[in-house]
This record gives structure tokens, sequence and C-alpha cells, in this order.
């Protein structure tokens, strides 16, 4: 498999992320909109916008049958967040007078899994490498919202010291992967009628557009370019753009995989935090501030830091 990213392939897809965020954050300072309003969007998002995107993702691209080891994806995005979340942990034990441990957990585990890395394939990869790499992509999803819509809520809340609780699988997000798997396991891929996936796929495609701006909405509110405190700050891009990625290069150079494996398992390893904690933090009560400063400066520096990790992988590993 031939990798052709460029750095202007990676800035097109970044510059239409921006676009759309600083779009959103104009529309909050011109107050055509006001905090309501965002926090009812966000709700939105939440509760119609992305399950619907995950359902017409799954049910459209996934068959059980074509990946026999399809299991290793959403694994691995346990495994990518959860180990993330014990390196900020670790770190976080440096900091005097930072009170969001929880917020540094999240923000360093989970990563832009979805909409970024879905631009980059798209510009950089046509025919059937393309398609291959965006199944992975959703099979890789579908084990990130599980945890990122069920644990994470609860962890941000410290709803974990109280106990785990079964239901809480039970938001939309998380029921909308479930449901997706189990029709596929049924029915069959690309089996929904058209008079259903249809209003639900233009829903699931009104998903990124809205999250952009709401996005950009909240990094104006939380006044995102200018954070509340620095080292945090820096140590969570750090974290997050150099040092997980070369954990997972290091891990990849170990672990025998396929190419085209090693290759997506890698860029999602070098993606920027999560835009959806700060959706996630809107009605957790976390700290926004911090996510909405986080989210901007990774988003930020990986313009360089994407191009310059896939360049010594292209170096190592020769594809």
């Amino acid at each position: 498999m031939e990798i052709h990213f460029t750095f202007q392939a990676i800035a097109a897809g970044m510059a239409k992320l921006f676009f759309l965020v600083l779009l959103g954050c104009a529309i909050y300072r011109l107050k055509l909109v006001d905090d309501k309003f965002i926090d009812k969007l966000t709700y939105l998002l939440v509760i119609i916008l992305f399950p619907s995107l995950i359902i017409s993702k799954t049910i459209t691209h996934f068959s059980f049958t074509q990946y026999a080891y399809w299991w290793v994806l959403p694994v691995s995005a346990v495994a990518f967040s959860l180990s993330g979340m014990a390196l900020g942990a670790l770190v976080f034990k440096l900091f005097r007078g930072f009170g969001s441990r929880r917020e540094f957990m999240c923000a360093v585990g989970f990563q832009n899994c979805g909409y970024l890395p879905m631009n980059l394939i798209i510009f950089s990869f046509s025919g059937l490498i393309a398609d291959r790499l965006l199944i992975y992509m959703f099979l890789f999803i579908s084990g990130f919202n599980l945890l990122m819509w069920s644990i994470a809520p609860l962890f941000l809340a410290g709803g974990l010291k109280r106990g785990f609780r079964w239901n809480v699988f039970l938001n939309p997000p998380v029921v909308a992967a479930v449901f997706s798997l189990l029709w596929v396991a049924v029915f069959g891929k690309g089996s929904m009628p058209e008079l259903v996936m249809g209003p639900v796929r233009q829903l699931g495609q009104a998903s990124f557009p809205v999250a952009m701006l709401t996005l950009g909405a909240y990094l104006c509110r939380y006044r995102a370019y200018v954070p509340e405190n620095k080292a945090p700050i820096i140590s969570g891009v750090v974290l997050k753009l150099l040092v997980f990625p070369l954990f997972v290069f290091m891990l990849l150079l170990l672990v025998p995989v396929s190419g085209d494996y090693r290759f997506f398992l890698f860029l999602q390893s070098t993606m920027p935090t999560a835009v959806s904690l700060i959706f996630i933090g809107s009605y957790t009560g976390a700290d926004n501030r911090f996510f909405s400063s986080i989210i901007f400066y990774s988003h930020l520096i990986a313009v360089l830091s994407i191009p310059f990790w896939l360049g010594i992988f292209h170096l190592v590993f020769g594809t």
C-alpha cells in the first residue's frame, strides 16, 4: 500500500475544520446565538445527529463476513484510550494547583478518530484502498464510541467512584452502535430500506458542520486561545501528539500486523484531542475551559506533527 499523504492534503483537511470552527466562533461573537441555544444544539447532536451518523455509516459499510478479525479494531480503540488516560494520570502528578485531573486524562486518552482521519483518507487515497481504510475507521469508531459515550461521561462526572451502573450504556450513541451491529448481524450490510436510511444518512451528514459550528461557539465562549493554565495544555499536547504516537510506533515495530492495519493504527495514534469531549463536558459539568483550549491547540499543532510522523512511518516501513 503506497502512502500519498502530503502536507497540502493534511492542511486542506484541517482548513475545512477550522473554517467551520471560525464561522461558529463568529456567530457566537456577533451574538446571533446565546449559551442556552448552544447547549440545546449540543443536546441535539448527542441524541439525534451523532447516533444517525453511527447508524448510517455502520449499516452501509460494515460486514462481519468481509472482515474476519473486525473485532481487533474496536478493541484497539479501547486500548488506545485507556493507555492514553493512564499516561495522562502519570503525568498529572507533576502539576500543582490544577484540579482538572479527569479532564486532562480524557484529553490525552481520546483522539479525533473520525472526522479528521476521514478527510485525510479521502484526500489521499482512492479505490479499494480508500474503502478499506474507511471501513477500518468505522470499526475503530464503534469501540471508541462505546467508551467515549458511556464510561467517559460517567468518569468526568465522578460517577465511577459511586459504582458502575449498566444503564450508563443506555445513551443514544452507544445504543446506535449496538443497534447497527445487531442489524448487520441479522439482516446484512446495506439492508436497511432507503425510505429509512435516506433521512438517517442526511441527519448523520449534518453532524459534521453542526458539530464544528457548535465547537467554534464553545471555543469563543471559553476563550480557548487564552488558556487558563498553560502547563497542562502544553503537557497534554506533547503527550497526545508526540509521546503517544512514539509509544504506538515502537509497539508496531514489535507486533506483526499487516501493512494496512499498521498504517491505520499509527494514523489514529497521531490524531489530536477529540472534539466530542467538549460536548460531553457541557452536560457533565466538566472543565470545558480546559477542553476548549487543548482541542484548539492540539489541532493547530497537528498540522505539523501529523506529516512529521507519517514521514517517519514512510522511512521506517517503506509504504
